[in-house]
């Protein structure tokens, strides 16, 4: 299943011409990343990110914080969340821990993680 149809309810997927970061697939990127929209990662980010909507792509890696209304982890994801909604596709893999008020995890997502309901 492609990933943008599986989540096409998320509005800024769909959105032709929405702005936000993009961290492309062969990038590597250390430090804080923050925004008012979305963050996509499709390479490797290490530190802190701060933005409205957070996706870890099939292919990227994310290490460090993470402070979003809606995070969702396709690809890889190791160290601290706090998201009010949590979406983690069959695809993702997620170690460490995870602070939120609502979470999907898809069927064969790989996970070692704490979980902490706010």
């Amino acid at each position: 299943m492609n990933v943008r149809s599986k989540f096409s309810d998320v509005e800024f997927l769909t959105k032709a011409n929405g702005s936000g970061t993009v961290v492309s697939s062969g990038s590597r990127l250390e430090g804080r990343i923050t925004s008012p929209s979305t963050i996509s990662i499709s390479g490797l980010v290490e530190g802190e990110l701060n933005a409205s909507e957070i996706v870890i792509e099939k292919e990227g890696i994310a290490k460090g914080s993470i402070f979003a209304e809606h995070l969702i982890i396709i690809g890889k994801f190791e160290g601290k969340v706090s998201a009010n909604k949590i979406t983690i596709a069959s695809t993702g893999s997620v170690k460490g821990d995870l602070s939120y008020s609502r979470v999907t995890i898809d069927d064969g997502a790989l996970l070692d993680v704490n979980f902490h309901k706010i």
